[in-house]
C-alpha cells in the first residue's frame, strides 16, 4: 500500500501525545482533534495515566488552541482512546474507554459514550460521559451511528470478535457479534478497532482496523501493532467483515534509514505500536484519507493515503 505523506503533527514536544480523534468543522480548513496527553510511561501492566486535550489545528500545522478538557480528579480512573463520528447535525458522538480499579486496584476497562451538542461551537470541558457496563470490560468503543456501537470485550472469546450493540435511551442492546478470520499474520493475536468506518455505500464501509501479534525479538515476547483495512458489512441489524490479508502500516514503515526507530517507544520492553483512533477526509481532497497514527505511544503522524486504493479488491 502506496503511503502517500508522512507528517508529525505535534514535532518538538517532550511529553506523548497519541490516540487521537479528529473532525472537520464545516466551511473551515482547521481540524480539531482530541488525545492522549502522557507525561511517563505507566508501571508493567499498568495503563499510562494521562490527560485528554482539545486541540484545533490550522491548515498549516499551526496549533489554534490547546485545551485540558478532562483530567482525572481520582486516583484509578483514566478515559482513553477517543474515536469520534461526526452526525449530520453537527453533533458528536465520541467513544471512549474508562479505566477503573477493582477491589484489588486492578484496572479494568469499560467502553464509554459521550454526546456533544454542536461541535462547530464546542471548545468546553468535556461533558459527563456514560459506561456502558451491560456486556462487561471491554475497549475500542467506536460509534457507527447515532444509536448503534462496535466495541471488543476483554474476555479471550473475543481476540477476534467485536461486539454490536443498540443504546436508546441509555438502554444498551446486544445486537449480535462481528467474527474476525484468525489466520491473518498480523492479527493474530488480537484484533480491534480504529476510526468508525467510511460507508462508501449505505451498507458497505471501509473499516481501517488494527492487529495484533505477537513476535520473539532478541529472546523477549512482544506485542507487534499494526494497522490493516476491511469491509464492514452491513445487512439490516446484522454485520459481517472481509479483512484484506496484507497490512496498510507497520512499525517497520517508521524506521530511520539506519533502521533504528523513528520514534523511542514509550514501552520499549514490551511492545512496538501503530495504532490509531482517528482519520479524516479532508475538504477539497475527496479521494485522500488523512489517518492519525500513534506511533510507539509517543507521538502522531498523519498518513496520507488514496481512498481509491484502500478500497481496491474490497469494493467493486
Amino acid at each position: 500500500m502506496k503511503i502517500h505523506r508522512i507528517k508529525d503533527i505535534f514535532p518538538n514536544i517532550t511529553l506523548a501525545r497519541f490516540n487521537v480523534a479528529v473532525w472537520q468543522k464545516s466551511g473551515e480548513d482547521s481540524l480539531f482533534f482530541i488525545g492522549r496527553e502522557v507525561a511517563r510511561p505507566g508501571k508493567s501492566g499498568e495503563p499510562d495515566t494521562g490527560i485528554l486535550k482539545l486541540f484545533e489545528v490550522a491548515k498549516n500545522g499551526e496549533i489554534l488552541h490547546e485545551k485540558v478538557i478532562w483530567k482525572p480528579l481520582h486516583e484509578g480512573i483514566n478515559l482513553e482512546d477517543p474515536r469520534a463520528l461526526e452526525l449530520p447535525n453537527e453533533n458528536l458522538i465520541i467513544g471512549l474507554t474508562a479505566v477503573f480499579r477493582d477491589k484489588k486496584g486492578k484496572p479494568i476497562p469499560f467502553p464509554a459514550i459521550v454526546k456533544i451538542d454542536s461541535h462547530s461551537s464546542w471548545k468546553k470541558e468535556l461533558p459527563p460521559f456514560l459506561v456502558v457496563d451491560s456486556f462487561g470490560p471491554g475497549k475500542n468503543l467506536t460509534p457507527i451511528d447515532k444509536n448503534t456501537y462496535l466495541f471488543r470485550p476483554e474476555s479471550k472469546e473475543y481476540y477476534h470478535k467485536l461486539l454490536v450493540f443498540s443504546l436508546h435511551s441509555q438502554i444498551a442492546e446486544k445486537i449480535g457479534d462481528i467474527p474476525f478470520p484468525k489466520d491473518i499474520p498480523w492479527a493474530s493475536w488480537r484484533i480491534g478497532t480504529t476510526m468508525p468506518p467510511i460507508w462508501i455505500t449505505p451498507t458497505e464501509g471501509l473499516f481501517i482496523i488494527h492487529g495484533i501479534a505477537l513476535q520473539t525479538i532478541n529472546g523477549k515476547e512482544k506485542y507487534i501493532y499494526s494497522l490493516g483495512r476491511a469491509k464492514l458489512i452491513r445487512k439490516n441489524n446484522s454485520f459481517e467483515v472481509i479483512v484484506m490479508k496484507e497490512p496498510i502500516l507497520t512499525p517497520d514503515d517508521f524506521l530511520k534509514k539506519d533502521g533504528s526507530p523513528l520514534v523511542e517507544e514509550l514501552h520499549p520492553e514490551s511492545r512496538r505500536v501503530v495504532y490509531s483512533c482517528g482519520g479524516v477526509i479532508k475538504k477539497g481532497k475527496p479521494d485522500i484519507l488523512s489517518l492519525y497514527v500513534n506511533v510507539g505511544d509517543r507521538t502522531t503522524f498523519e498518513v496520507t493515503f488514496s481512498l481509491s486504493e484502500l478500497k481496491k479488491d474490497l469494493f467493486l
